[in-house]
């Protein structure tokens, strides 16, 4: 299964705008890019768990 990465390379600047000369556009190639490094350490939060846990809660 895909890893799926909503944080942004640090080396992406803006559409069509990589630092490393790639076609930068950040919904395709950046996530697949071999020299994706993201811009900052983030947990992803797992939204379907989140969602799951609180749906048990109400019954």
């Amino acid at each position: 299964m895909a890893k799926y990465r909503e944080i942004p390379c640090k080396y992406y600047l803006a559409l069509g705008q990589c630092r490393k000369g790639r076609d930068a556009c950040h919904k395709t190639y950046c996530q697949h890019c071999g020299k994706y490094e993201p811009r900052a350490r983030v947990r992803c939060i797992n939204k379907k768990k989140q969602y799951n846990l609180r749906e048990r809660g109400r019954e």
